[in-house]
């Protein structure tokens, strides 16, 4: 094994050659490149696979989508890995058109259809286009000569945020509304009209969807989600997709049913750009830490007639394809995971799946280039190259025609192009549902009848034909290709269609009911309202929750009161979003407000969340406050969140407290919200009152008092109460320690000087544990952040320690705003630290540009026994200020911390081999060791804490490569959601670590021990992402080789039941 295969890609001058993408046109499968060697993927017996496309034709494919015609549009990665700006600086990637000219099932011919893209992932053909998302906008692309490559391109939405590692706009999807749709990562959107106004900013993640000419753009939900990547429809036109990281710690890969309206995990700010409607909604399938990708609901059927409508999912991880079976559940889904492919080589990573015509699927496998936050590719492998693999039956027969070529659909009369929806072939319906729409109105008459069929398929694609003739009739500036009618010629077919999809509301099919009310919901029809108002008593769940969002978008304050008593009803918290949704979407307050008066506790819940969040919708303490003393836990709980957000009740929250604390079950379930409401609350006289007594009743939980003093440690500078001296003083004295802790952590956050007295004999008290002493010292002193000079003496001290007592020592001097004495003093210490507390100790020396102490700090790191474990990228970080004079010497030393870099690429090579004959046993007791520190940051099962990710299943996606890696070179790839950041804060403070949760008002930083400490969001002046992990650097050298290897071999042997 070579050590190039560890050489990163990135750096613009090793990218600027591949911008030349050749165009390669042959008649024959040219001959694949000498480097390609086919993956050896296993599928179910019965199945093959088969090469559909390798290097020339393409190199690095991530996505595919076929047109009309058979030709497949591929979106092609040049092999980099770039920033945003390097993207859009070089352009090096591109969409490449490949055919199948003799129909033998490889493609043969392969021409750059456009070149010069950031980084385009996925397509949507639609009337002689292909629409794409290459952020940070998404475009239309026309080949208007047929040449082949597309000499028209018109951004039609923009513009998005992104950074290049993938978590951006992936799309295009085509809707069966005929609607263009779309995902966006988390970074962020910004929507300007001509004039240059700003029509929609928001940060967080949101799916999209738009006409073929960019107009009528709609939001339709969204989250704190890292990456929702692909969606894909049901026939009934149900939205479901794949989104990487919907929740974290663990990190939980999902495949969602994407609800109007909808609010998504993880992070909580999205909240506030948002209407939520109380919990977050979940997702339908949990896949695990798999790095899910593209998706596509099989519709054919061909190679097994049970499979049609399941969905096939990519994972990029693990080098598979699932299948997943979905059923019906309340008015959502479960579902059923099934294997379908798999490839045991870790550098086939599959991105993306697409049926063809006659059944058959194209497998897209990207290879080995992508390592921006992946962490089964810590290093570009760009000379891997990807493929396109078919998969199809053994047996499979041959379908003529399959996409309907031969048929001449203009010469069709209305009559014998509607028989075409009962097609077998499901391209040629497709394209039978795209032509019937752009007939219009004189076919309508013609598929009124159609819907008559017995064929429920059949009865559902007239819905979608009339749907999509609603959305033509509506673009302001028409798609090119696409017919111009006159006013009059719209509003007749409008009115025709409309009355179509009226009628399929009482078709005796719950499928095309529930396709009429997701038509309905998209274009609305005031006309169909009283129906839809009889719907919201329907047995079908489903059939409820659409139909409540078409009266919701319907917007008229006369289904209001039906919507209420539909609350009562919900079958679960899906429908119970629809309803609440519709009800915030209609905006009457007054109409709204007579739900709080049921005698029913689901109506008044939805009512007051309802009003909670619409415009106007006023909801006063008054109203809230019986809910949150409610015996009725929903309401409680909703009513309680609601509450926590309204500062400006606080005079109302003794009784608010007093009532959840006196309910355990609210303790355990509303901890967070309970904590922040008493801390923002504790100048409050009654609630000041309520925490004394709390504190000092022998017979209160102790869950519940230390929820007291949480909250006191996060308040600002409150004046102790008299209430509180007492019971607090009693722990203060107490033996046991955690007593204290929790006691002097409180102190930390109230002023404290009639405790002075006690904290400095505290801190004096050499047989206490150093860093409770510095608690109490810092305490006394008032002064979060800084360290005293007494305070640093005792850290000092216990660097040499043992193990974790020396580490949380050399972090609690890396995050403290140390004066310039201090620097000066610490900097000798720096030559003798270990690996595990140099990367803590240099920390400090990162915000100076005093020339004396950069050179006491060069000086020390000169002759720093650890030095080159610290990681390149944070020593750069800590000199990148320096004076200019002392540049030359800070430049020796990060040469001498990249050569020591290089030297671990070697030895990797060297471990690897040892791991085959390693033993997982003696690797898990090492794991757990505190020789190791593994288990101080990850978990295992329900051993270990989880400031790094959860290891339960690593084995599952992960090669002994891919954890050596991770294990010698921590920063080499962060883990998406997990990256470090470094956090400058008004009290001169520099905390570095990763954001474990964040509220509106909240930052709660994770550090490499101990518990998130929560951080305002006012007292943070700067916030900077890092490059460097809080995992430390070096950490295998406290290992013997063969220890390492047990390790790693154990870490393999932690797979999925």
């Amino acid at each position: 094994m070579k050590n190039d295969r560890f050489q990163r890609i990135g750096r613009i001058a090793g990218c600027a050659a591949l911008l030349l993408v050749g165009r390669a046109e042959a008649a024959e499968p040219p001959s694949p490149d000498p480097g390609f060697v086919p993956q050896a993927i296993s599928v179910p017996e019965g199945f093959v696979v088969e090469v559909a496309a390798a290097p020339p034709l393409v190199a690095h494919p991530t996505f595919a989508t076929f047109d009309d015609r058979g030709r497949l549009f591929v979106s092609e990665n040049a092999g980099v890995n770039l920033s945003a700006e390097e993207l859009e600086q070089l352009l090096p990637n591109s969409v490449r058109m490949l055919e199948d000219t003799d129909g033998d099932g490889r493609f043969d011919k392969s021409v750059v259809f456009a070149d010069k893209m950031t980084f385009p992932m996925g397509g949507a053909w639609h009337n002689g286009a292909l629409y794409v998302a290459s952020p940070p906008r998404i475009w239309r692309l026309e080949d208007t000569d047929g040449d082949g490559v597309a000499d028209k391109r018109d951004a039609i939405v923009g513009t998005f945020g992104y950074t290049g590692n993938a978590a951006s706009i992936h799309g295009c999807i085509s809707g069966p509304d005929g609607r263009l749709y779309w995902c966006d990562g988390y970074h962020g959107h910004e929507f300007t009209d001509d004039a240059g106004r700003i029509t929609s900013k928001r940060e967080g993640s949101y799916l999209f969807s738009c006409l073929p000419d960019g107009s009528d753009v709609r939001i339709h939900c969204g989250g704190g989600m890292d990456n929702p990547v692909e969606v894909d429809f049901t026939e009934e036109g149900e939205m479901l997709g794949t989104v990487n990281i919907m929740y974290t710690r663990p990190r939980i890969d999902c495949l969602v049913h994407w609800q109007h309206g909808g609010t998504y995990p993880h992070r909580e700010q999205i909240l506030n750009e948002w209407k939520e409607t109380g919990e977050f909604l979940g997702p339908v399938h949990r896949f695990g830490h798999v790095a899910v990708s593209g998706t596509q609901r099989y519709r054919s059927g061909a190679m097994d007639a049970s499979w049609r409508d399941d969905f096939l999912v990519t994972f990029f991880n693990s080098g598979k394809v699932v299948r997943v079976v979905l059923e019906p559940d309340g008015a959502s889904y479960r579902a059923v995971q099934r294997e379908f492919l798999a490839c045991l080589n870790r550098d086939f990573h599959p991105t993306d799946v697409a049926e063809d015509a006659d059944g058959s699927l194209i497998i897209v496998d990207t290879g080995g280039w992508f390592y921006r936050g992946c962490p089964t590719s810590q290093f570009a492998k760009p000379e891997v190259p990807g493929a396109l693999y078919r998969v199809r039956r053994a047996d499979a027969a041959k379908i003529d025609d399959p996409r309907g070529e031969l048929i001449d659909w203009p010469k069709l009369s209305n009559a014998s192009l509607a028989a075409f929806l009962a097609d077998s072939r499901f391209a040629v319906r497709g394209r039978a549902i795209a032509e019937c729409a752009n007939r219009g109105e004189p076919i309508v008459p013609v598929l009124r009848h159609a819907a008559r069929d017995r064929d429920v398929s059949v009865r559902i694609d007239v819905v979608w034909a009339c749907t999509r003739m609603i959305g033509g009739s509506m673009a302001p500036r028409r798609a090119a290709g696409s017919s111009s009618e006159p006013a009059p010629t719209r509003d007749a077919t409008v009115a025709a269609a409309r009355e179509a999809i009226r009628e399929a509301l009482s078709d005796p099919d719950a499928r095309v009911r529930r396709t009429a009310c997701r038509s309905l919901a998209t274009y609305v029809d005031p006309e169909a309202m009283a129906r839809l108002r009889e719907m919201l008593q329907e047995d079908s769940a489903p059939i409820r929750r659409e139909a409540a969002v078409a009266l919701g978008r319907l917007r008229d304050a006369r289904s209001v009161p039906s919507l209420l008593v539909a609350l009562d009803r919900a079958a679960d918290r899906t429908e119970e979003h629809a309803v609440v949704y519709a009800l915030i979407e209609i905006g009457d307050p007054s109409a709204t407000r007579r739900g709080l008066a049921s005698d029913r506790p689901l109506i008044r819940r939805g009512a007051m969340l309802a009003l909670d969040q619409m415009d106007g919708g006023d909801l006063t303490a008054d109203e809230v406050v019986p809910l949150a003393a409610s015996d009725h836990a929903p309401s409680q709980s909703s009513a309680a969140r609601i509450f926590e957000r309204r500062p400006d009740w606080t005079g109302r929250s003794a009784e608010v407290i007093e009532g959840l604390l006196a309910n355990p079950s609210s303790i355990d379930s509303l901890t967070d919200v309970i904590r922040r409401l008493i801390a923002r609350s504790l100048s409050d006289e009654g609630v000041a009152t309520l925490v004394g007594r709390s504190l000092a009743d022998p017979g209160a939980p102790a869950s519940v008092q230390d929820l007291l003093l949480a909250a006191m440690a996060e308040s600002q500078g409150v004046p102790a109460h008299k209430t509180w001296i007492a019971p607090i003083e009693g722990r203060l004295a107490s033996a046991d320690s955690r007593r204290v802790e929790s006691a002097l952590a409180a102190l930390g956050g109230l002023q404290a000087e009639s405790f002075k007295a006690r904290l400095l004999e505290i801190g004096a008290d050499a047989s206490r544990p150093v860093l409770l002493r510095v608690a109490a010292l810092e305490a006394a002193a008032g002064r979060r952040g800084d360290l005293t000079d007494a305070s640093l003496d005792l850290l000092i001290g216990a660097l040499g320690a043992g193990p974790n007592a020396s580490v949380e020592a050399a972090q609690r001097i890396g995050r403290a705003s140390l004066n310039k004495n201090q620097l000066v003093r610490l900097a000798p210490l720096l030559a003798s630290a270990s690996p595990s507390q140099l990367p803590e100790l240099i920390g400090p020396y990162r915000s100076t540009t005093d020339p004396r102490i950069a050179a006491a700090f060069l000086a020390a790191m000169e002759n720093a026994a650890s030095l080159t474990l610290v990681a390149p990228h944070q020593f750069s970080d800590v000199i990148l200020r320096y004076p200019q004079d002392l540049l030359p010497a800070a430049n020796r030393l990060l040469d001498r911390v990249r050569q020591a870099e290089q030297a671990k690429l070697a030895k990797l090579d060297h471990l690897l081999p040892l791991v085959e004959h390693a033993d997982p046993a003696r690797g898990r007791d090492l794991f757990f060791a505190e020789k190791s520190k593994c288990a101080t940051c990850h978990r295992v099962g329900d051993r270990g804490t989880r400031v790094g990710p959860d290891l339960t299943t690593i084995g599952s996606n992960r090669a002994a490569a891919d954890l050596l890696e991770s294990i010698v070179f921590p920063s080499a790839t962060l883990v998406r959601d997990y990256e470090p950041f470094a956090f400058a804060l008004t009290d001169g403070r520099l905390l570095t670590g990763l954001v474990a949760r964040e509220t509106g008002d909240t930052v709660f930083i994770q550090q490499q021990t101990g518990d998130p400490t929560p951080i305002r969001a006012a007292d943070i002046e700067q916030r900077i992402p890092g490059s460097v992990s809080i995992m430390p650097n070096g950490l295998e050298k406290d290992l013997s080789e063969s220890e390492l290897a047990d390790v790693v071999a154990f870490l393999l042997s932690l797979k999925l039941p």
